[in-house]
């Protein structure tokens, strides 16, 4: 009986041999299948941080036409917007007078276009209350247009007279407000503020009118003087 007992125990069988054979291998394909897992994890990880940077990516391209975006659309407002603005200039009544321009520089209209004084004169004569009805009328000025109107009306030369007051309209210094808006009706309004100083403003040229008209008597005399004056007047609309 001890014999038979110690052959069984040192001869294997076929499944002891079966199950040796599959430990031995899969011992290996354990360790294939790690090493696969890992590099497939690495593979995925790599791939989903390249998405995240492409995805970051795009979002940053996107950011940047969409400022790009913004920015054309500004620039496209600024070259296409009103610009008006308000000068004083040696005015078409005579010497002793100034008019009062309004420009529109722009490209577009400029929509419920209002002007303020910095200070109303205290004479409510006519050229003040026509003034102040125009300033304070809303209207449309298109591109390229301009308003002109009677702003002062000074003393009277040395050895001239007039039988009405001495002066007229507003003050020798000041400034004025303009307000208006452009066509988008989103886009706040436009401001700003212009020096309108007839006190200081040196010394201005004036359109030659011609030699005066000793030799010439009777009606010739009074076409050559009306001749100067449409001469000088056409000079004054140039400036």
């Amino acid at each position: 009986m001890v014999p038979a007992i110690m052959l069984g125990m040192g001869t294997p069988t076929w499944a002891d041999q079966l199950v040796a054979w599959s430990a031995l291998f899969s011992a290996p394909l354990t360790l294939g299948l790690l090493v696969f897992a890992v590099f497939a994890w690495r593979t995925a990880h790599s791939t989903l941080e390249e998405s995240r940077k492409a995805s970051l990516a795009a979002q940053r391209a996107a950011e940047a036409a969409e400022a790009a975006n913004e920015q054309l659309r500004r620039d496209s407002v600024e070259q296409t917007r009103p610009f008006v603005f308000a000068e004083v200039i040696p005015g078409l009544a005579g010497v002793t007078s100034w008019d009062l321009r309004i420009t529109n520089a722009g490209k577009s209209s400029a929509r419920e276009l209002t002007l303020t004084p910095s200070k109303w004169s205290d004479r409510e004569d006519t050229v003040t209350q026509s003034l102040r009805e125009l300033l304070e009328t809303p209207r449309t000025l298109p591109p390229g247009c301009s308003i002109r109107t009677l702003w002062r009306i000074g003393p009277p030369e040395p050895g001239h007279h007039t039988d009405g007051p001495h002066e007229m309209g507003m003050d020798e210094r000041g400034q004025v407000r303009v307000e208006y808006r452009s066509d988008d009706p989103q886009h706040a309004p436009y401001v700003d503020v212009f020096d309108v100083n007839t006190h200081g403003a040196g010394l201005w040229p004036v359109p030659e009118a011609g030699p005066a008209p000793d030799g010439l008597n009777g009606d010739l005399r009074k076409f050559y003087r009306l001749g100067q004056t449409l001469v000088r007047r056409v000079g004054e609309l140039g400036r």
